[in-house]
């Protein structure tokens, strides 16, 4: 039976109920109502508490994002998306065992292709982090070779770039942003590649469309900062540089907070020079 087929029957069958209800009594009417809400609310209160550690990840408030997720985990009606989401704030936490252990676990509970692409994307992603590169390289390839669309090109095109296939990676890049021109990821990476590669017109131009969508990570500014600098822009170099301090790392990155300061100082000094 289709899903929303069998949700409609079960409307029907509460609207019945209650009706029946009130034709017995009004106070009966009111409290079948009460009892099934309340039904309602502890079969669905998974997705309540993590609608609820969504909203404390959004206010920057990973410890109490990781209290509701967790609550959300133990209700055991758990939906693949939403555990997908709290491994990657256990990802973020630093929890990469545990992160692991949920993504695995989306993979054994369910066969949706876009779920299931995600869990293994973070999974590779987890063994990035623990520096098991060639098993995170296998199943990003292997990703590759499946499936085409936008989330497959975009981490594994990051990637490569990261293992420093740069030549390599142009290719795969070059073939994603045909696939999906308009993909902030898609675009960041084809103009971080550029950079890497020297390319600098072509890495300012792609920045240019890459900054119009506002990243929220510092790594586009960092880099679109260094394009600037080489192409003898320093002041707008300067100007984007202001921005990438604001900003948050990425979870993979080849960066450190100290990188950014230090090319800042850099940058400083060249206006002392050019003072003096």
């Amino acid at each position: 039976m289709p899903p929303i087929l069998k949700s409609v029957l079960k409307l029907i069958a509460v609207l019945i109920v209650i009706v029946m209800a009130f034709r017995v009594n009004w106070l009966v009417g009111v409290a079948a109502i009460v009892v099934i809400l309340g039904y309602f609310v502890y079969v669905n209160r998974s997705a309540f508490y993590a609608q609820r550690g969504n909203l404390a990840y959004m206010k920057g408030d990973r410890e109490q994002a990781l209290i509701w997720m967790e609550k959300a985990y133990l209700s055991k009606a758990f939906l693949p998306k939403h555990q997908i989401g709290y491994g990657y704030l256990l990802m973020k936490t630093g929890d990469l065992t545990k992160a692991q252990q949920m993504f695995e676990e989306v993979l054994q509970m369910t066969k949706a292709t876009d779920i299931r692409i995600q869990a293994r994307l973070n999974i590779a992603t987890v063994y990035w982090l623990q520096n098991k590169r060639d098993e995170a390289l296998q199943i990003l390839q292997e990703l590759s070779q499946e499936v085409k669309n936008t989330l497959v090109y975009g981490n594994y095109g990051y990637f490569q770039i990261l293992l420093g296939n740069v030549e390599e990676a142009l290719t795969y890049n070059l073939e994603a942003y045909a696939y999906n021109d308009s993909d902030l990821t898609i675009m960041d990476n084809l103009a971080q590649n550029y950079y890497m590669l020297g390319r600098l017109e072509e890495a300012e131009e792609m920045y240019t469309k890459v900054m119009a969508k506002t990243p929220k990570h510092a790594e586009s500014y960092y880099f679109y900062a260094q394009t600037l600098h080489k192409l003898g822009r320093t002041q707008e170099a300067r100007e984007q540089l202001a921005i990438a301090q604001e900003k948050e790392l990425a979870l993979v990155t080849p960066l450190t907070k100290e990188d950014i300061a230090l090319f800042a100082s850099q940058l400083g000094k060249d206006e002392v020079e050019v003072v003096h």
